[in-house]
């Protein structure tokens, strides 16, 4: 199955991811292959904003490039968001901080519907994806010291399995597989091609 609606895309998201507040009940993905038990206890938490526009011409998602000068993940596309500080309340807010620092999203007209399965990264972070929609009017003001680029995707082009590429690379000794979806010159792969892999399985084939 793929995306059709957003409202199916809400009423699946309700059923199926875990609550704004409570258990976590998804099983974990990601690079868990490349983490050993030694390496877990110094996993850190992180959160990104899975940020859903309700546009006229369809619901998209919006995404950023990082610059390529960070030290995490440069020049790659990702959501809004970061590593959870001790001055937030839990991932949401962090995720919601970092959006609102990133790209100008203001935390209180974000609607907030669910979270997906948290996301566990080579680079040691433990990612809590968080699904919001933002007003239909949203226009972007981006940090130029966090974000090179945004752009937006529509969820009919993401949450479908047709668009969703698989490739193969050596990494740290190990092959590994990943998913990748190009959008308009921008490469959609790695940590953000996984998390909306994680999230299409968790919407649509299940």
């Amino acid at each position: 199955m793929s995306f059709t609606t957003l409202d199916d895309f809400l009423l699946r998201a309700s059923d199926r991811l875990d609550p704004i507040s409570g258990i976590a009940n998804l099983p974990e993905g990601g690079d868990l292959d490349f983490i050993d038990d030694d390496r877990m206890s110094s996993i850190r938490a992180a959160a990104v904003l899975i940020p859903v526009i309700p546009r006229a011409s369809g619901p998209t998602a919006l995404l950023t490039r990082r610059p390529d000068t960070m030290a995490a993940h440069p020049g790659q596309v990702a959501f809004p968001g970061g590593k959870v500080e001790r001055s937030d309340a839990d991932d949401v807010a962090a995720a919601l901080r970092e959006a609102e620092e990133e790209v100008g999203v203001v935390p209180h007209r974000v609607e907030l519907v669910g979270c997906s399965a948290r996301y566990i990264t080579g680079t040691e972070f433990r990612i809590t994806p968080v699904i919001g929609i933002l007003p239909a009017d949203f226009v972007a003001r981006p940090d130029p010291s966090e974000v090179a680029d945004v752009f937006e995707a529509p969820l009919d082009f993401l949450f479908n399995a047709a668009n969703h590429q698989t490739g193969s690379a050596v990494w740290k000794g190990k092959r590994r597989e990943y998913v990748e979806m190009p959008w308009q010159g921008f490469r959609i792969w790695g940590v953000t091609a996984g998390i909306i892999r994680d999230l299409y399985d968790n919407l649509y084939e299940t």
